[in-house]
């Protein structure tokens, strides 16, 4: 089950020998059920106002059986493409509940047994790049990507992400909620989110047992919380998602090891092409590398300096190498300063002088 919302379509005559349905059915929240619900739902999320929740209810009760596989199809397609296929006999039945706050989806949805895939031929460059997670309520599902499959049972969630291949296999009557989020929202590094999909996370024992009641609490209580304060949890579930998730990451050490300092050889090459920017700090650079600034800080824990003490080390030697250059004694103390990315000249002479115990200008006098 993948939290998606369904297109504007025209709404669908009844089948030859079914009975007409009844009229749209809508609760307080004015949510539609049947095919009407499908003609009015918005299209993409993203448009509804800041702190608001806009939630859609989809089910195929009042529908005659030769119209539910379709309008399923449609119910579960509108957002990304998905192909489904319904197992064991007789007709499909289902409802989701689809919760939108900005271009984050909370769907909980509940169904009969069926295998939602999104294939190589379901994806396109063009669409959006979600990352989800399943959390299962009740019944088993299995989530295969990246050649693992995780099974989970009740409390039990496992990540993936909708730009890769994916397959969710539910054998039996199903309750699931999904959380989707958008790609770059997520605090995770390519390279990680590669290694935690597809992997179970333990819904009834420690840290991810926790996640999982709060997650399925969060996906039931949209009625109840303030859209506000909702949306902000959501955003809060997805840290702690994030950070949940990178403690699982962990490949071996030597595929560790040549990764990390292939990307820190990509990391120091940008930082000294772009040293004389005196803006350049971690948002830039984790941005460049693709990665997440948690995760650029983390690979600088190996170097025992932050970020900014290796970038003002850098400018710092470069800064002396010039003083010492026979060849720039022309050039004034200030603009070898701004040259090298310092942003003031009393900054730069208290830095030079507490990493060599000179000044600038002691130093240029002195040397031959």
């Amino acid at each position: 089950m993948t939290a998606e919302l369904v297109p504007r379509l025209p709404r669908q005559p009844p089948s030859r020998g079914c009975p007409q349905p009844p009229p749209p059915v809508l609760n307080r929240a004015g949510r539609r059920h049947g095919w009407d619900a499908v003609a009015a739902a918005p299209a993409s999320p993203g448009g509804e106002r800041a702190g608001q929740i806009v939630t859609t209810v989809l089910t195929t009760d009042g529908l005659c059986p030769a119209e539910r596989e379709a309008f399923w199809r449609h119910a579960l397609s509108g957002l990304l493409p998905v192909t489904i296929t319904i197992l064991g006999e007789g007709s499909v039945e289902g409802s989701v509940r689809l919760n939108r706050a900005g271009r984050m989806v909370v769907a909980e949805g509940k169904a009969t047994s069926q295998e939602v895939q999104r294939t190589a031929h379901d994806i396109s460059r063009s669409q959006p790049e979600y990352f989800q997670l399943a959390v299962v309520a009740s019944g088993v599902c299995r989530v295969s990507q990246d050649d693992r499959q995780a099974e989970l049972h009740t409390g039990d969630w496992a990540a993936y992400e909708s730009f890769r291949p994916v397959q969710l296999l539910f054998d039996s009557d199903w309750h699931a909620c999904t959380f989707t989020f958008p790609r770059e929202t997520v605090q995770l590094s390519d390279s990680e989110r590669r290694l935690i999909t597809g992997r179970r996370m333990d819904g009834r024992t420690g840290m991810t047992g926790v996640v999982s009641r709060f997650l399925l609490d969060l996906a039931r209580t949209s009625e109840d919380v303030p859209a506000g304060q909702w949306e902000r949890a959501l955003l809060q579930a997805s840290e702690l998602v994030a950070s949940l998730l990178s403690d699982h990451a962990a490949p071996s050490e030597a595929v560790r090891g040549c990764l990390q300092q292939t990307l820190m050889v990509r990391i120091k090459d940008y930082i000294s092409h772009r040293l004389c920017d005196p803006g350049l700090g971690p948002p830039e650079i984790a941005a460049a590398a693709n990665i997440s600034v948690r995760y650029l800080h983390k690979l600088f824990e190996a170097e025992h300096l932050s970020v900014s003490q290796y970038i003002k080390a850098l400018r710092l030697e470069r800064s002396r190498r010039e003083l010492l250059d026979p060849r720039l004694a022309g050039r004034s103390i200030a603009a070898v300063a701004f040259a090298c990315g310092f942003g003031d000249l009393s900054g730069f002479n208290r830095a030079f002088k507490a990493a060599y115990g000179t000044s600038p200008r002691k130093l240029r006098t002195a040397s031959p």
